[in-house]
């Protein structure tokens, strides 16, 4: 197989997914998400799965194989759930010797900065955009005109908070899908796990009122794809109704029903509920409506980054 000696590889690890990018001068040439769940308990236990550690580290050595196909220089990124680990270095240490290269663990002001970075590569305009990145263990909001963001290579307003989907979904079992829930049943979780984020995302609102919000993650790609019943493409809008009705088609069904749905990520069918309610509650708290699904997320905008060239070693 041809190499392409200018394509640049990003391996992320975050609390439910394991990510894989590589391109090559804008061309996309390998995209893939395995669904590890490095997060599993982290939140009782404070440290890592034993079995989430080796479905992350097989997860990565199949990414390395790709990655050596292509003869791309790699790099390696971590989040929420190795921000939190107790144990996380002796996990970096397993990931280094496999990929050759230590992890990136980012800060949350990190994370929301690469998120909008990647989200608003081709943003006009000259109001300010919000980016809301709802992630397994944490969700981050980032504020800014693009143009000014992308030139300078930061952002005006970043804010990271600890709740993302899966610590949600943990908080609140019925939300995973073990069984079908009633009508009254739905009711009664939802406005739990409500109150729940709404508490977590508070600092938001003292954030700067955006002029449109988007929003990027598995969540928010699953849950798009669903409205659009296509597979993801950029931009595709979801307004409180569309979202109001896949959370409550979701959480009518057990977790195999949901995974038999069209356009879902099953790796994503238990947490996906928890998530929806983090992107409507931040929603609330930003006096906004109406939201835009983004492709190019916090990969996209970390592998533009001088960040990367920093880190990257050859394959």
């Amino acid at each position: 197989m041809r190499t392409r000696c200018g394509a640049r590889a990003l391996i992320s690890i975050g609390t439910n997914s394991t990510r894989l990018l590589v391109l090559d001068d804008g061309e996309t040439l390998a995209v893939e998400s395995r669904g590890t769940r490095l997060g599993t308990g982290l939140q009782h236990t404070g440290r890592l799965d034993p079995d989430a550690r080796e479905r992350t580290l097989a997860a990565i050595v199949g990414y390395m194989l790709r990655v050596r196909e292509l003869g791309a220089t790699i790099a390696c990124i971590a989040t929420s759930a190795m921000r939190r680990a107790a144990d996380g270095d002796g996990f970096t240490a397993e990931v280094t010797a496999l990929t050759g290269v230590e992890p990136h663990v980012l800060s949350g002001d990190e994370e929301a900065t690469y998120s909008f970075l990647g989200a608003t590569q081709t943003a006009g305009g000259d109001e300010p955009v919000a980016v809301l990145d709802v992630g397994g263990g944490s969700s981050e909001l980032a504020i800014d005109i693009p143009a000014i963001a992308q030139q300078r290579g930061s952002v005006a307003y970043t804010c990271s908070v600890e709740v993302g989907a899966v610590r949600l979904a943990e908080r609140h079992p019925l939300l995973l899908g073990a069984r079908a829930l009633a009508r009254a049943e739905r009711t009664e979780v939802l406005a739990s796990a409500r109150s729940d984020a709404a508490g977590v995302l508070e600092p938001f609102a003292t954030a700067p009122r955006p002029a449109r919000l988007i929003v990027v993650g598995g969540s928010a790609f699953t849950a798009a794809a669903m409205v659009a019943q296509a597979p993801l493409r950029d931009g595709v809008t979801m307004d409180p109704a569309q979202r109001a009705a896949v959370l409550d088609d979701l959480l009518s069904r057990d977790l195999d029903a949901r995974k038999a749905l069209p356009f879902i990520r099953p790796q994503r069918a238990d947490i996906l509920p928890a998530g929806i309610v983090i992107i409507d509650e931040a929603c609330r708290i930003l006096d906004v409506s109406v939201v835009t699904v983004s492709v190019d997320d916090l990969l996209a905008g970390y592998l533009a980054s001088d960040a990367y060239s920093v880190r990257v070693t050859t394959t």
